[in-house]
């Protein structure tokens, strides 16, 4: 293995046995990256050295390369620090850096739910412990980030241990190709490689023994078309089109005001560019609004009875009165006075952008498939819409070419692990996030021997992913994991 940990036999200094050191090569090189107590079981062997008349004894140590210093990548890394492992932490852009991408919006879930007592206290001991939220705050994004993140990416556990802009580009075995030893454990005892591309530009071979991969699914969004595929014009409006969350009531107000914009999506992010759109439209009534869905659910927001979620309830319950006042006000005759129209049951068909005007030329289709998988409904219109503006709130889905040279047997329905998979279809019943747990470790392995999908990538194309699902995993991952260690 490239690391090892250092472990005292005996100390004229009053080391006591047991007291260790890392020592890792890497990306940056050999380094001593954590000193902690370790109950090595009476397990001494390997190479031994002696230092002012202490000697030690070199003893291997698993190595985990965690993909993604986000939410759950940077608990993960803790976690594994905690335990012993030898950890790195890749990230191709900064700390959490798709949290800040949508850094303005306000979680609905309060801070408690989106942190671990273990990121917690390690917080609390660290440099940044003054800033960190109370257990029952709402933050934003930017927030989440700065004050609880941000901090623990900088605790003594995690020092030299996060790698920034280096992207993992795909991962391997070392000397099996894919369809070698298929479903073998045998698989297990080749070490992962991974092809990294540094900040400098230049590509590294890392190896690893466990490989977590948690990337998360943003920004790889789906597509607007019927069907999943990109409709007619979309490829070639992508850049123009914004998939995410853009910050309508300050840093791109001005883009928005006295514009048209079309919102497509029926779950919460669309909501929360309605509700704002809507703000903008208060202020600056010559601001219109659009909202496509496919369903034909009206009002389209479900709100949960007594939903302890009360930001989650508050959003729901003010883009439904928006859509019901803007159909009140057509049905009276006075459609300017709300701002929202609600165009449910239709999917986007084609788009043109026409430079000249700086517009969109938006076409919709009435047809929609049921859910119930019923016969399609015969089309009666197609609409066209001009456009300023659009904003496709339609999900994500998991890039899944980092481990195509893995084992790794996934659901056809939704692209995630396909034991988690099965276990989240037979849930179908309840869409409310909020009744999501962990299945167990269990419902995490896969084929290939010590590789891992946690988080919102786990749930492949299924949207009910809550971050707490994600650190429960973590914990039932490292339960697995610790028995191993030595």
């Amino acid at each position: 293995m490239n690391g090892g940990r250092w472990t005292v036999i005996d100390s004229p200094l009053g080391l006591p046995q047991g007291f260790i050191g890392f020592c890792t090569t890497g990306l940056l090189g050999t380094q001593r990256v954590a000193q902690k107590p370790l109950n090595h079981r009476g397990k001494l062997g390997g190479e031994t050295f002696s230092a002012l008349g202490t000697r030690y004894s070199l003893m291997p140590v698993r190595r985990i390369a965690i993909i993604g210093a986000g939410p759950i990548g940077l608990e993960a890394a803790l976690c594994a620090a905690q335990a012993g492992f030898d950890v790195r932490v890749f990230d191709r852009g900064s700390i959490a850096q798709n949290v800040r991408d949508w850094g303005h919006v306000r979680l609905f879930s309060p801070f408690e739910m989106n942190s671990s007592e273990r990121g917690r206290e390690a917080v609390r001991r660290g440099p940044h412990r003054a800033a960190m939220p109370t257990e029952g705050d709402y933050v934003t994004g930017r927030e989440f980030v700065e004050r609880y993140l941000f901090p623990l990416s900088r605790t003594p556990e995690l020092a030299g241990r996060i790698h920034e802009q280096a992207e993992v580009f795909a991962i391997s075995r070392s000397r099996h190709l894919k369809g070698d030893l298929i479903g073998d454990p045998a698989r297990g005892h080749d070490p992962f490689q991974m092809l990294v591309r540094t900040a400098q530009g230049s590509d590294e071979a890392v190896q690893a023994d466990v490989v977590l991969d948690c990337s998360g699914t943003y920004p790889h969004h789906n597509w607007l078309g019927a069907g999943g595929i990109p409709c007619v014009g979309e490829l070639a409006c992508t850049s123009r089109i914004d998939y995410g969350l853009p910050d309508i009531i300050k840093a791109e107000r001005p883009r928005f005001t006295g514009k048209t914009t079309l919102v497509v999506g029926g779950g919460y992010s669309a909501a929360s560019a309605i509700v704002e759109l809507a703000a903008v439209a208060a202020a600056n009534p010559a601001t219109h609004i659009l909202w496509v869905t496919r369903s034909d659910q009206s009002p389209p927001l479900s709100r949960f009875e007594n939903d302890p979620l009360t930001e989650r309830d508050r959003l729901a319950a003010r883009a439904n009165d928006l859509v019901i006042a803007g159909q009140q006000a057509i049905k009276h005759g006075h459609p300017e006075s709300c701002p929202v129209k609600f165009l449910p049951g239709r999917v986007v068909c084609a788009i043109e952008y026409q430079p000249q005007l700086n517009k969109f030329l938006v076409v919709l289709d009435a047809v929609a498939a049921p859910l119930s998988g019923a016969a399609p409904r015969v089309a009666q219109t197609t609409e066209q819409l001009i456009v300023d503006n659009m904003i496709a709130n339609v999900g994500y889905r998991p890039d899944r070419s980092l481990y195509e040279e893995l084992q790794v047997h996934e659901c056809y329905a939704t692209q995630g692990p396909i034991r988690l998979a099965a276990a989240l279809l037979g849930e179908r019943t309840s869409a409310d996030c909020l009744s999501q747990s962990s299945h167990g470790a269990s419902a995490l392995t896969n084929p290939e021997p010590g590789f891992f999908i946690l988080g919102a990538k786990s749930y492949g194309r299924d949207s009910r992913f809550l971050m707490r699902v994600g650190l429960e995993q973590v914990r039932d991952v490292f339960a697995l994991l610790r028995p191993e260690t030595g």
